[in-house]
């Protein structure tokens, strides 16, 4: 039979995933890489990144990826941005020969303010975080303010009503429909290039195949 959560279980659980911590949070950073790679494997090809680039994810998870980004070409730099403190442990453990050359470096955020200059980056990219940001219009000004002019962002997310089925979606979470993620962008100031909806199948936190429907949405500054 299959385990039913409690609401302070289900609570737990989207807690973890909005901001993982402890040893748990450990764990939960290896299910989110595993799960979410697909997605993020998306959001980077959406960035088409060049030679001599500087990148910021936020929300960037173990870090597990990382390797993966910065072979899509030469001299790229990474920044990612977390608001956990386990998870950014994590990454630097995964990541430890880029953090040595100094082409990769980490920073605990709060998730509403970025601590970089104005016009840092050449690209922005965030997979599976837009449903935890506590005030979203001022976000997305914050990302537009640390984005070079005409730099492009990629938000990744799970469709609306795949994500309403999971059980611990109503405790935290915000689903966004394209729409509103367009509307979002359009009113900070971004122009929107291109959206991307794919599906693929991933195993439920309950272990069974179920078919996931996502959107890489691309903007430029």
């Amino acid at each position: 039979m299959e385990h039913q959560h409690s609401e302070e279980e289900l609570k737990n659980i989207a807690k973890q995933l909005s901001c993982p911590e402890g040893e748990h949070g450990i764990k939960t950073g290896e299910m989110m890489h595993t799960s979410n790679i697909g997605m993020t494997t998306s959001a980077i090809d959406a960035l088409n990144l060049k030679n001599n680039e500087t990148v910021l994810e936020i929300g960037h998870g173990n870090g597990g990826h990382i390797v993966q980004l910065l072979s899509k070409a030469e001299n790229l730099r990474y920044f990612g941005a977390d608001i956990s403190a386990t998870i950014i442990a994590e990454a630097e453990k995964n990541n430890q020969v880029f953090l040595a050359q100094g082409n990769v470096q980490f920073k605990l955020t709060d998730g509403i303010t970025l601590p970089f200059d104005e016009n840092r980056f050449d690209k922005i990219f965030t997979v599976n975080t837009i449903y935890f940001w506590q005030n979203p219009s001022e976000y997305i000004t914050e990302i537009k303010r640390t984005l070079k002019l005409n730099g492009t962002l990629v938000i990744c997310f799970a469709n609306k009503t795949f994500m309403q089925n999971l059980p611990f979606t109503p405790y935290g979470f915000k689903l966004y429909e394209v729409e509103e993620v367009k509307e979002l962008l359009k009113n900070g100031g971004f122009t929107v290039e291109n959206i991307l909806s794919k599906t693929e199948q991933i195993k439920s936190k309950t272990g069974e195949q179920v078919e996931r429907e996502y959107h890489v949405v691309t903007a430029t500054a």
